[in-house]
């Protein structure tokens, strides 16, 4: 999913659905379905892909699902050419990364300024200061995320909903989105022959993430539902995970 977007009430977008004539004015998604760009309705995003959450969070526009408003202009590049709407996204958001790295610079660049102009302290009060510190009671450690609730350590980091979908024979396999905003199917648990267990058309397995990477995650949930696969299940990775045998 490339972006969610909303434009005026007033000024509503058809959805582009087949079929469906209805037009759209919140939360429209904006899909790459093999090249194609679609911008639909959130109901018939749902219906087509088996629910809301079935791609992940958007990579360009509109990640808190409420939709990026529109600009009259904007929203006419929605309609006429959508390509360039994303890379103009692409473009806002690399310049918004540049401006706060900057700003992190200039931050980090001051207060080193500020350390240079303090004055030294002695020896006896670096002692002092040491003493303070070991006094102080300490602080309980953070406990780590389990392991069981992130087992891809390549995963996003902000964009967690998996989906498990499972082959006629038992095995479980995950839709997992990469931190580079790829989306992979990494069998659950891991077995011995799973780089061969499906079809080239799905992707190519990746020995070091232990997935398929798959250039079109739509065409291949498709095709694995026509193979007899189950229907995705949604959701947090606690909340998906398949019951041990």
């Amino acid at each position: 999913m490339l972006a969610i977007v909303a434009v005026p009430q007033t000024n509503r977008v058809l959805c582009q659905q087949p079929g469906c004539q209805h037009s759209v004015y919140a939360a429209i998604h904006v899909v790459d379905e093999g090249g194609q760009l679609l911008a639909l309705g959130s109901r018939c995003f749902a219906k087509r892909y088996g629910s809301a959450k079935a791609l992940g969070q958007p990579l360009h526009a509109g990640a808190s699902g409420s939709g990026r408003p529109l600009s009259d202009e904007e929203r006419q590049l929605l309609i006429d050419n959508t390509a360039e709407l994303i890379e103009r996204f692409k473009v806002e958001a690399e310049r918004a990364r540049a401006e706060a790295a900057a700003k992190l610079q200039a931050l980090r660049a001051r207060a080193a300024a500020q350390h240079q102009g303090q004055p030294k302290m002695t020896f006896l009060e670096r002692m002092e200061k040491l003493s303070q510190s070991r006094e102080q009671p300490s602080q309980p450690a953070e406990r780590p995320l389990a392991a069981s609730n992130r087992p891809w350590a390549w995963q996003h980091p902000r964009n967690t909903s998996v989906a498990v979908l499972t082959d006629p024979q038992g095995q479980h396999w995950v839709r997992v989105q990469h931190f580079d905003g790829s989306q992979k199917l990494a069998p659950w648990p891991v077995f011995d022959g799973w780089d061969e267990a499906l079809p080239p058309s799905c992707g190519h397995p990746d020995e070091d993430l232990q997935a398929y990477s798959v250039p079109n995650i739509v065409a291949t949930l498709t095709k694995l539902g026509s193979m007899g696969f189950s229907a995705p299940k949604v959701g947090n990775w606690s909340e998906v995970r398949p019951k041990s045998p």
